[in-house]
């Protein structure tokens, strides 16, 4: 393949955030008086839009209230204080950068939320674009997320690699004919990507290395 860029998922892929995740959704679901999953179960579901989610533990319920508080707390603990960068995130950015690849992030975060955190870890300057899931109409495992980061880059979805934790981001590189390579850094394990076919599965985004020299 012809490599010109790598976009990266961004929770479970760039920072350990999960657990962290799975923790504001317990807190919400018992604030608001909805079933509380199993955090083994939450954790599927993560990486979904918040609606979506929601909207699937408690349907007919008023999704838009618990969307909010969700929002709310987050917003109080998603900071650098809580959330770390995953191992080798930083020098394995500077290598890919120094190969001349252009990198971008897709997530069903907005935007906003993911420029606050990767700013106070030091890795938003690495990106030349972010896609949020207040920029396209269908997130993940659609593939507009990925057209779209393309689009702005100018290259094809063929011409990037697309890392992520979880299997909506593997169905969303699949859509877009992207290759993709599954880290385990989130919720996915090993077997669920075997199983799925990802073309790579890596333990954490530094692997991506020796893969890069590879391909290039």
């Amino acid at each position: 393949m012809k490599l010109k860029a790598v976009f990266f998922d961004f929770d479970g892929t760039l920072v350990h955030s999960i657990d962290l995740l799975v923790e504001i959704f317990g807190a919400v679901l018992r604030e608001q008086n909805l079933p509380v999953l199993p955090p083994a179960e939450l954790r599927k579901l993560i990486g979904r839009p918040l609606s979506e989610i929601f909207a699937t533990i408690a349907p007919g319920e008023n999704i838009d209230t618990a969307v909010a508080k969700f929002r709310e707390i987050e917003s109080t603990r998603n900071n650098a204080n809580e959330i770390a960068l995953v191992d080798e995130t930083i020098s394995t950015l500077e290598f890919l950068r120094g190969k001349n690849l252009r990198l971008g992030i897709v997530s069903t975060k907005r935007v906003a939320v993911v420029e606050k955190l990767a700013r106070e870890l030091k890795i938003w300057d690495f990106f030349e674009v972010v896609v949020g899931r207040d920029l396209v109409a269908k997130p993940k495992p659609d593939p507009e997320p990925i057209f779209f980061g393309c689009e702005k880059l100018g290259i094809d979805p063929r011409e990037i690699l697309f890392v992520g934790d979880s299997l909506l981001d593997l169905d969303a590189a699949k859509n877009a004919n992207s290759p993709f390579v599954g880290v385990l850094t989130g919720v996915c394990d090993r077997a669920e990507f075997a199983k799925n076919r990802a073309e790579y599965i890596f333990g954490h985004i530094g692997e991506l290395v020796n893969l890069v020299r590879e391909l290039r």
